[in-house]
């Protein structure tokens, strides 16, 4: 009887830490949304040629970097894409271009306009 009820309550234990585990693993507000980063560090990171392309729909950045870019030692994950925000007002390119990013025939980012 006794090692029955301690069966149940080990068994009841790992089904609950399963579910932790799997609901912290897939939370959809992490799955939906890439990493933040700061539009200056965006800059910065095109100036050393790290950054393959960047998708702007509004004021809202998708960032890629390239795959050769060891993300998860900067920024402590694996993903090679985040989200940065446009400061009101600016242009994506003439920023980058007034930054000294080269265009991206010359190696630098390619820059895509999406309408919002």
């Amino acid at each position: 009887m006794l090692i029955t009820r301690v069966a149940h309550v080990l068994i009841v234990g790992v089904v609950a830490t399963a579910v932790v585990a799997i609901v912290l693993v897939l939370r959809p507000e992490t799955a939906s949304h890439p990493p933040a980063l700061e539009f200056q560090q965006v800059v910065n990171y095109s100036k050393y040629g790290v950054v393959d392309r960047i998708d702007a729909k509004g004021q809202v950045l998708t960032v890629h970097f390239r795959d050769g870019f060891d993300t998860k030692t900067q920024f402590g994950t694996d993903t090679h894409t985040f989200e940065t925000s446009l400061p009101s007002g600016d242009n994506v390119a003439a920023v980058l271009a007034a930054a000294g990013v080269p265009s991206d025939s010359a190696g630098g980012p390619t820059v895509t306009v999406h309408q919002p």
